[in-house]
């Protein structure tokens, strides 16, 4: 068992009028082994460290210590790095200099005779809270399932060499008589959850690898309010034409990086000035969340946002409807910070992504942002060996987003096309080798996604060796309408495809997706990698003229056409309109109580010139027919 979060808040409340002498150099001093009436050579800022280090490290991107006693500015108890040797060592040698022989600016130090009286003259009528102390101290042991409260205790006791004249003049004594179930937990308190206890240090740097834990729209796009919560890794947004999808995923962008790409998010028409709101949570590695509520600035026309981030996502990539790229990147961000001029993301367009994207500085010189796709191509496949793993890993992802087994991307050998000077990447189809210029639109669109996914993950990996940090551990693809431009053979592997490719480029990386699409091949592909505990279905739909985001429970269907009359796309028949609109007035006629036989044969009329000869639905309406006098 473990201590829990709930008995260390209550710990962390006991010791407003303790002072920080008491629990961190006290405890020092006897760690080493203070001598009474006598010195010896201690290095203060060193045991005070130890003991910082080990008890008052709260959060790892903090160099500084958190410190729960008494203090003057109860909020803000984080402190420097130098705490030991500086406020610390002041308190200690000033304010309890009576209880200690020490002179100034040496590295004596040893207790006073009577230490234990001054001391306890110093607390006054205040008492050291032993139990409550050492549930902070201990707060990560594992404790085995019998544990009382006095081993808890007394554990203080026996660490820092407690002497029984100490216990009964320093210390409180008193334990709960009863142990409270939710006191422990099967797991030690993490960072996350002890950073929300309490608060996250001035100046620590943003946690990052975040995914979106939650968005929240208020009178903005074609809602009044909207809620979307993503599972962890696979999500699907569905709905009809111009309730929203594409305005979701704009704001997921928004969310996860900041940045606004060409077009604005604007309130609606009919919102009041203090009404649009936008509210999301980014769900770190580690677990922690950041909620951050932006508002509209009407003078401004721009969203108002808190300045500081506490958590920052990781890597993003946004394929949107018109065959654009977005790529946004931490490492590129950081490299950005100081330069204001420079945008933290990238826009690709469509023809960006084939021939590079080139950028003016102000002196005038063009720095290449990207090569893009066919020069990049190029360069990997004939660069040799220092190109080699890179070319590898693009095969790859072409290999694992092919349409089929049998029909896979796979390079060929590069060409010229006049006048063209470049030499142009090939694919090799089963009747020639053809110019990726003038491939189908469909394997267009993902040549430019395998292309963006591998140049953007090794960018990252570059970037991320330039200024000394780890790659990051979380990856965000949004991808609007997946389904454009691919065959429907295509479209019912394209889902596992991409979540396969994501794993194998970078097996590290925990991705979380998201996709929207108009396509029942699309869902029937989910189904073989669909699972309930990281994923869901999303949904949007007009409800009395306001458009809502309800989640769907993810049923097998098995069939493209059971997809079509589920709740997800609500056709009444997977067949044409008006072949459903005879079907829906032959089933009405049958279970009317006189149904009338000139109108038996109007619908007849419409069934065959409609329906295919070997519909399903001919077996039960010929009988109909037949048992009214009607003549097949």
């Amino acid at each position: 068992m473990f201590i829990s979060t709930t008995l260390l808040s209550k710990a962390l409340g006991q010791f407003e009028s303790v002072n920080p002498f008491f629990g961190i150099s006290f405890l020092a001093f006897k760690k080493a082994g203070l001598p009474i009436g006598e010195t010896r050579e201690v290095v203060f800022s060193q045991i005070a460290d130890d003991i910082l280090n080990e008890y008052y490290r709260a959060c790892h991107s903090h160099n500084g210590f958190y410190q729960p006693f008494h203090t003057s500015d109860k909020s803000d108890r984080w402190v420097k790095p130098r705490y030991g040797s500086t406020s610390l060592q002041r308190i200690t040698t000033d304010t309890f200099g009576d209880c200690l022989l020490h002179q100034k600016k040496t590295s004596s130090w040893g207790w006073r005779s009577d230490y234990v009286k001054k001391l306890q003259k110093h607390l006054g009528s205040d008492r050291i809270p032993a139990f409550f102390l050492a549930i902070w101290l201990f707060r990560s042991d594992k404790w085995p399932t019998n544990v009382q409260a006095v081993n808890i205790r007394d554990k203080l006791f026996t660490q820092f060499f407690i002497t029984p004249e100490e216990k009964d003049a320093l210390f409180d004594l008193s334990i709960p008589k009863q142990i409270s179930s939710d006191w422990f937990s099967e797991t030690p308190v993490g960072e996350t959850e002890l950073l929300d206890i309490l608060g996250t240090p001035p100046g620590a740097e943003p946690e990052e690898g975040a995914a979106l834990h939650f968005l929240e729209t208020n009178y903005i796009g074609p809602s009044k309010r909207l809620r979307y919560d993503p599972a962890e890794r696979l999500n699907i947004l569905t709905g009809d034409n111009s309730l929203g999808k594409t305005f979701v995923l704009e704001c997921i962008w928004w969310a996860l990086t900041g940045s606004e790409l060409d077009q604005p998010i604007f309130p609606r028409q009919d919102a009041s000035k203090s009404q649009p709101r936008i509210s999301f949570g980014l769900s770190t590695e580690r677990g922690r969340l950041q909620k951050i509520a932006a508002h509209f600035d009407w003078e401004r026309q721009s969203w108002t946002v808190p300045s500081s981030r506490k958590a920052v996502s990781g890597l993003v990539l946004y394929a949107r409807h018109d065959g654009s790229f977005a790529v946004w990147d931490p490492a590129r961000a950081k490299i950005n910070q100081e330069k204001r001029s420079r945008r933290d993301h990238i826009l690709f367009s469509r023809q960006e992504i084939w021939d590079g994207l080139p950028e003016k500085q102000s002196s005038g010189r063009i720095e290449w942002i990207c090569n893009g796709l066919i020069r990049d191509w190029i360069t990997w496949q004939t660069g040799g060996q220092r190109y080699e793993k890179l070319f590898k890993s693009f095969v790859s992802c072409l290999y694992g987003l092919s349409p089929s087994k049998i029909e896979h991307l796979e390079p060929g050998e590069p060409i010229r096309l006049a006048p063209e000077s470049r030499e142009i990447p090939t694919l090799k189809m089963s009747y020639d080798n053809v110019p990726i210029v003038q491939a189908s639109a469909g394997v267009q669109r993902i040549l430019a996604l395998a292309y963006l996914l591998v140049w953007a993950w090794h960018e990252h990996l570059s970037l991320s060796t330039l200024i000394r940090k780890k790659p990051q551990r979380r990856l965000v693809l949004i991808m609007d309408e997946v389904e454009a431009h691919l065959h429907p053979r295509w479209q019912r592997v394209i889902v596992p495809a991409l979540m396969r490719v994501i794993s194998e480029l970078a097996s590290t990386v925990s991705p979380q997706i998201h996709l929207a699409t108009h396509s029942p091949m699309i869902m029937a592909s989910a189904e073989t990698v669909f699972d309930e505990k990281t994923d869901r279905l999303h949904h949007l739909k007009l409800i009395n003229r306001n458009v809502e985001l309800e989640e769907l429970p993810f049923r097998k269907r098995g069939r493209a056409d059971l997809w079509l009359v589920s709740e997800v796309f609500g056709l009444g028949q997977a067949r044409s309109l008006p072949a459903e609109e005879a079907i829906e007035e032959a089933k009405a006629i049958q279970i009317s109580k006189q149904p009338d036989e000139h109108r038996i044969s109007e619908i007849h009329r419409q069934l065959v010139q409609h329906l295919a000869a070997d519909d399903d639905f001919w077996p039960r309406w010929t009988f109909f027919a037949k048992e009214h006098g009607v003549k097949i």
